[in-house]
Protein backbone atom coordinates (compact mmCIF):
# COMPACT_ATOMS: atom_id res chain seq x y z
CA UNK A 1 0.00 0.00 0.00
CA UNK A 2 2.48 2.81 1.02
CA UNK A 3 4.86 1.45 -2.29
CA UNK A 4 2.27 2.96 -4.70
CA UNK A 5 2.03 6.06 -2.42
CA UNK A 6 5.48 7.07 -2.49
CA UNK A 7 6.08 6.24 -6.21
CA UNK A 8 3.34 9.04 -6.57
CA UNK A 9 4.76 11.08 -4.57
CA UNK A 10 8.01 10.47 -6.54
CA UNK A 11 6.86 11.14 -9.90
CA UNK A 12 5.22 14.23 -8.34
CA UNK A 13 8.66 15.40 -6.90
CA UNK A 14 10.28 14.82 -10.65
CA UNK A 15 7.68 16.33 -12.19
CA UNK A 16 7.66 19.79 -9.58
CA UNK A 17 11.80 19.36 -10.19
CA UNK A 18 11.68 19.63 -13.68
CA UNK A 19 9.16 22.73 -13.79
CA UNK A 20 10.80 24.74 -11.91
CA UNK A 21 14.24 24.03 -14.01
CA UNK A 22 13.00 25.26 -16.77
CA UNK A 23 14.73 28.01 -18.98
CA UNK A 24 13.22 31.22 -18.31
CA UNK A 25 12.47 31.97 -21.83
CA UNK A 26 10.72 28.30 -21.84
CA UNK A 27 8.37 29.24 -18.39
CA UNK A 28 4.77 30.19 -19.11
CA UNK A 29 3.95 33.12 -17.90
CA UNK A 30 0.70 35.27 -18.12
CA UNK A 31 0.43 38.89 -18.65
CA UNK A 32 -2.97 40.40 -18.17
CA UNK A 33 -2.62 44.22 -20.34
CA UNK A 34 -4.56 47.04 -18.92
CA UNK A 35 -6.97 48.38 -21.56
CA UNK A 36 -5.78 52.16 -22.49
CA UNK A 37 -8.99 53.12 -21.60
CA UNK A 38 -8.19 52.22 -17.68
CA UNK A 39 -4.91 53.90 -17.40
CA UNK A 40 -5.27 57.11 -15.32
CA UNK A 41 -2.49 58.78 -17.23
CA UNK A 42 -5.05 59.59 -20.01
CA UNK A 43 -7.85 61.41 -18.12
CA UNK A 44 -6.65 64.88 -16.84
CA UNK A 45 -5.98 65.13 -12.71
CA UNK A 46 -8.03 67.54 -11.20
CA UNK A 47 -8.66 68.87 -7.78
CA UNK A 48 -12.35 70.03 -6.17
CA UNK A 49 -14.24 70.48 -2.92
CA UNK A 50 -18.05 69.35 -2.15
CA UNK A 51 -20.23 67.86 0.34
CA UNK A 52 -20.95 64.18 1.12
CA UNK A 53 -23.90 63.05 0.52
CA UNK A 54 -23.16 59.43 0.78
CA UNK A 55 -20.75 56.79 1.16
CA UNK A 56 -20.41 53.00 0.30
CA UNK A 57 -17.69 51.46 1.52
CA UNK A 58 -18.11 47.98 -0.21
CA UNK A 59 -17.92 49.45 -3.61
CA UNK A 60 -15.63 52.52 -2.51
CA UNK A 61 -18.02 55.09 -3.97
CA UNK A 62 -18.74 58.87 -2.51
CA UNK A 63 -21.82 60.78 -3.97
CA UNK A 64 -20.97 63.99 -3.73
CA UNK A 65 -22.36 67.20 -3.87
CA UNK A 66 -21.04 70.20 -5.87
CA UNK A 67 -21.46 73.36 -7.56
CA UNK A 68 -25.01 73.63 -8.66
CA UNK A 69 -26.22 71.20 -5.99
CA UNK A 70 -25.23 68.40 -8.82
CA UNK A 71 -24.78 65.21 -6.93
CA UNK A 72 -21.35 63.19 -8.50
CA UNK A 73 -20.25 59.72 -7.95
CA UNK A 74 -16.59 59.63 -7.57
CA UNK A 75 -14.92 55.85 -7.28
CA UNK A 76 -12.02 55.97 -4.32
CA UNK A 77 -8.90 54.13 -5.15
CA UNK A 78 -8.02 51.90 -3.32
CA UNK A 79 -4.49 53.31 -2.05
CA UNK A 80 -6.81 55.78 -0.17
CA UNK A 81 -6.67 54.67 4.02
CA UNK A 82 -9.11 56.77 5.37
CA UNK A 83 -11.89 56.79 3.74
CA UNK A 84 -13.93 55.09 6.33
CA UNK A 85 -13.64 58.39 8.57
CA UNK A 86 -15.35 60.14 6.35
CA UNK A 87 -18.81 60.95 7.45
CA UNK A 88 -21.96 62.19 5.21
CA UNK A 89 -22.65 65.79 5.14
CA UNK A 90 -18.74 66.52 5.56
CA UNK A 91 -16.89 68.48 3.21
CA UNK A 92 -14.04 67.58 1.45
CA UNK A 93 -11.35 67.91 -0.83
CA UNK A 94 -10.48 65.47 -3.20
CA UNK A 95 -7.65 64.79 -6.19
CA UNK A 96 -8.70 62.54 -9.08
CA UNK A 97 -8.52 61.73 -12.35
CA UNK A 98 -11.56 62.77 -14.23
CA UNK A 99 -14.26 60.07 -15.92
CA UNK A 100 -13.35 59.17 -19.47
CA UNK A 101 -15.80 58.97 -22.01
CA UNK A 102 -15.23 54.73 -23.94
CA UNK A 103 -18.68 54.76 -25.79
CA UNK A 104 -21.57 57.28 -26.59
CA UNK A 105 -24.99 56.22 -28.19
CA UNK A 106 -27.67 57.53 -28.96
CA UNK A 107 -30.57 56.20 -26.47
CA UNK A 108 -32.65 54.41 -29.29
CA UNK A 109 -29.53 52.80 -30.77
CA UNK A 110 -27.86 52.22 -27.47
CA UNK A 111 -30.82 50.26 -26.60
CA UNK A 112 -31.95 48.21 -29.45
CA UNK A 113 -35.39 46.93 -30.65
CA UNK A 114 -37.55 45.53 -27.35
CA UNK A 115 -36.34 42.34 -26.24
CA UNK A 116 -32.80 42.28 -27.96
CA UNK A 117 -29.82 41.75 -25.66
CA UNK A 118 -27.70 45.52 -26.45
CA UNK A 119 -25.43 44.81 -29.75
CA UNK A 120 -22.64 45.76 -28.13
CA UNK A 121 -20.48 45.15 -25.12
CA UNK A 122 -19.90 47.90 -22.76
CA UNK A 123 -15.77 48.64 -21.85
CA UNK A 124 -16.39 51.00 -19.31
CA UNK A 125 -17.02 50.42 -15.60
CA UNK A 126 -19.87 52.66 -15.17
CA UNK A 127 -23.54 53.57 -17.11
CA UNK A 128 -25.44 56.50 -17.46
CA UNK A 129 -28.27 58.07 -19.70
CA UNK A 130 -29.21 61.54 -19.76
CA UNK A 131 -29.25 64.74 -21.46
CA UNK A 132 -26.29 66.50 -22.38
CA UNK A 133 -25.83 69.71 -20.68
CA UNK A 134 -22.56 70.97 -21.72
CA UNK A 135 -20.01 70.14 -24.57
CA UNK A 136 -16.68 71.70 -24.71
CA UNK A 137 -15.43 70.95 -28.00
CA UNK A 138 -11.59 72.32 -27.65
CA UNK A 139 -11.11 70.25 -24.75
CA UNK A 140 -13.20 67.27 -25.75
CA UNK A 141 -15.47 67.18 -22.55
CA UNK A 142 -19.30 66.59 -22.00
CA UNK A 143 -21.65 66.83 -19.13
CA UNK A 144 -24.20 64.35 -18.89
CA UNK A 145 -27.35 64.89 -16.12
CA UNK A 146 -29.46 62.13 -15.59
CA UNK A 147 -32.36 62.22 -12.85
CA UNK A 148 -29.94 61.23 -10.06
CA UNK A 149 -26.09 62.04 -11.39
CA UNK A 150 -24.35 64.52 -13.65
CA UNK A 151 -20.69 63.16 -14.90
CA UNK A 152 -18.21 65.11 -16.51
CA UNK A 153 -16.30 63.33 -18.83
CA UNK A 154 -13.34 63.59 -21.22
CA UNK A 155 -13.94 62.06 -24.63
CA UNK A 156 -10.93 60.21 -26.50
CA UNK A 157 -10.14 61.56 -29.90
CA UNK A 158 -11.70 58.14 -31.58
CA UNK A 159 -15.64 59.22 -30.34
CA UNK A 160 -17.08 62.07 -32.53
CA UNK A 161 -18.66 64.70 -30.48
CA UNK A 162 -18.52 67.08 -33.07
CA UNK A 163 -22.43 66.87 -33.60
CA UNK A 164 -23.33 67.38 -29.71
CA UNK A 165 -25.18 69.63 -28.40
CA UNK A 166 -26.91 70.44 -25.10
CA UNK A 167 -30.13 69.13 -24.82
CA UNK A 168 -29.39 65.60 -26.90
CA UNK A 169 -30.18 62.38 -24.81
CA UNK A 170 -27.06 60.49 -25.24
CA UNK A 171 -26.46 57.15 -23.14
CA UNK A 172 -22.45 56.48 -21.87
CA UNK A 173 -20.01 54.00 -20.85
CA UNK A 174 -17.52 55.66 -19.10
CA UNK A 175 -15.03 55.17 -16.67
CA UNK A 176 -15.71 56.79 -13.32
CA UNK A 177 -13.66 59.38 -11.71
CA UNK A 178 -10.95 58.15 -9.39
CA UNK A 179 -10.16 59.51 -6.56
CA UNK A 180 -6.34 59.29 -5.20
CA UNK A 181 -7.00 61.98 -2.14
CA UNK A 182 -9.76 62.57 -0.01
CA UNK A 183 -9.06 64.33 2.92
CA UNK A 184 -11.82 66.74 5.23
CA UNK A 185 -11.94 70.75 4.67
CA UNK A 186 -12.90 72.85 7.61
CA UNK A 187 -15.01 75.57 6.41
CA UNK A 188 -14.81 79.18 6.64
CA UNK A 189 -18.10 80.67 8.96
CA UNK A 190 -18.91 84.00 7.03
CA UNK A 191 -18.82 86.64 9.41
CA UNK A 192 -22.31 88.08 10.06
CA UNK A 193 -22.05 92.17 9.80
Amino acid sequence: MKKPFFAALGVLGVMLASGCAMAPSQQRTQTIATPAYAQPELRDKKTGTGFVRAIDLERRELVLKGQGDKLRTIKVDTGVRNLAQIKAGAPVELTYYEALAVKLDKPATASGLPGQKPASMMRGDAEIVGKVTAVDQKNRRITLQSTQDAVTMKVPDDIDISTLKAGDPLSASYVQALATSVEPVQLRRKRRR
